[in-house]
């Protein structure tokens, strides 16, 4: 029994040492692309804004961001668990969050490793990512969804995001990065949504194995490497060597690489025509294991930072109402005394462009009706002519916003979802 024992032990070993990084994005981006119409050329129009900005910038002149450039990130972390084993707990969950802000901020103890020939390339990124504060329905939220599900393991098909498969559904890929955790099939690790592809689909897909630095997560892949890895894809960066021999990453600043290191390599590893320092393995988009990963480099950085750009894919998350410091309730009102005038009906609720608003009372005829934003913008101001008119939301990013009256003292406020 003991030798079955022994002989057991020193198996695990075996796979823990010769465990290797399996990303299923390139596999996953053949497929998207392939099964929706119109998306290639849709890619292809991303990379060609990128190009463009890249050609009109000046060379990165600083390793670091300064601390009014940094882009916040809303996250929402939804964990699908078929065995109690698999429902991460919230500190878990922190700590991958912990280990995003380490390693794209380069505040990540390990930046000593990083060969000394490529440090003159090493980024701060300059995101920060925080677990949302509201949610799409405008509610108080700690960025985490918890959800059972009768599924064992799912593959890169994408079942786990949608509730109708027994995943769960997106949040508003506008407002947050949708990150799903799950029991992954094939011994993958992670995949992540391709730029512009289906909103619906939009974000990074990790295994409960591989998810931050604690709990469930298994050596070499628990130091929350994966969730750096997928979240570049996310952040539009490709495998370092192109997903090709000898690839094309579209960054100037990473050498090329003939195909994908793992495991922990040391010295100069000479491929394709990167000499004399070699390849970059310890770069965030190889498959090196967690503990030998610590460096995006400044051109990784312009092309992922290009994304928040006015035009860019990802700019209207910079105006997310998910990070709001309270998150307003269907009676929260914004200023002003007891209430005077109530809003009666507000339809269609949710909308895309024009809403009415109806009212009875007609003491609200001459006072303004104004429409917030989640962080208390106003963005709409109108005067009340009528007890019965329109609203156009149509030019406002999707999100919840509220309807108050103002004429000196009502309170009231209505909810409005703009999809």
């Amino acid at each position: 029994m003991s030798r079955i024992l022994l002989s057991l032990i020193m198996s695990l070993a075996v796979l823990v040492a010769n465990a290797q990084r399996i990303c299923g994005f390139a596999d996953y981006r053949q497929q998207i692309i392939h099964n929706t119409p119109g998306l290639a050329d849709k890619i292809t129009s991303i990379e060609a804004f990128t190009r463009r900005l890249q050609a009109t910038r000046p060379q990165p002149s600083s390793n670091s961001v300064t601390a009014s450039s940094v882009i916040t990130i809303p996250v929402v972390v939804h964990v699908i668990y078929n065995s109690s084993i698999q429902n991460l707990s919230d500190a878990q969950v922190q700590s991958q969050i912990d280990v995003l802000n380490r390693d794209y901020r380069r505040q990540n103890a390990d930046t000593a490793n990083t060969p000394s020939y490529f440090q003159p390339f090493a980024a701060d990124c300059g995101f920060h990512f925080v677990l949302a504060k509201v949610d799409p329905h405008g509610y108080a939220t700690r960025g985490i969804v918890r959800k059972h599900t009768d599924v064992q393991q799912f593959n890169i098909n994408d079942a786990i995001k949608f509730s109708s498969s027994n995943g769960d559904d997106a949040w508003d890929a506008d407002s947050y990065f949708n990150i799903w955790v799950g029991d992954l099939t094939g011994g993958v690790l992670g995949y992540a949504s391709v730029v512009g592809g289906p909103k619906a689909n939009d974000g990074v897909v990790i295994s409960y194995k591989a998810f931050g630095t604690m709990g469930t997560a298994a050596a070499p892949f628990n130091e929350g490497r994966t969730g750096t890895h997928e979240t570049g894809h996310w952040l539009n960066l490709i495998h370092t060597w192109g997903d090709a021999d000898c690839g094309d990453d579209k960054v100037d600043d990473t050498p090329p690489q003939q195909a994908a290191e793992y495991g922990c390599p040391s010295g100069i590893v000479i491929s394709c025509t990167d000499g004399p320092n070699g390849e970059m393995y310890t770069n965030y988009m190889d498959f090196t294991n967690d503990a030998c990963m610590n460096i995006f480099t400044l051109g990784q950085r312009e092309r992922m930072r290009a994304l928040f750009e006015p035009e860019g894919v990802r700019y209207p998350m910079l105006s997310s109402g998910a990070l709001a410091a309270t998150a307003l309730d269907d009676t929260a009102g914004i200023s002003g005394e007891p209430e005077a005038v109530a809003l009666v009906s507000v339809y269609p609720n949710p909308a895309a462009d024009l809403v009415t608003v109806s009212m009875t009372d007609q003491n609200a005829i001459g006072a303004t009706i104004e429409l917030y934003n989640q962080v208390g913008q106003r963005v709409i101001s109108q005067k009340i002519s009528q007890l019965t008119f329109q609203i156009n939301i149509g030019t406002l990013n999707r999100g919840i916003y509220y309807l108050k009256i103002n004429d000196g003292k009502s309170k009231n406020v209505t909810k409005l979802v703009k999809f």
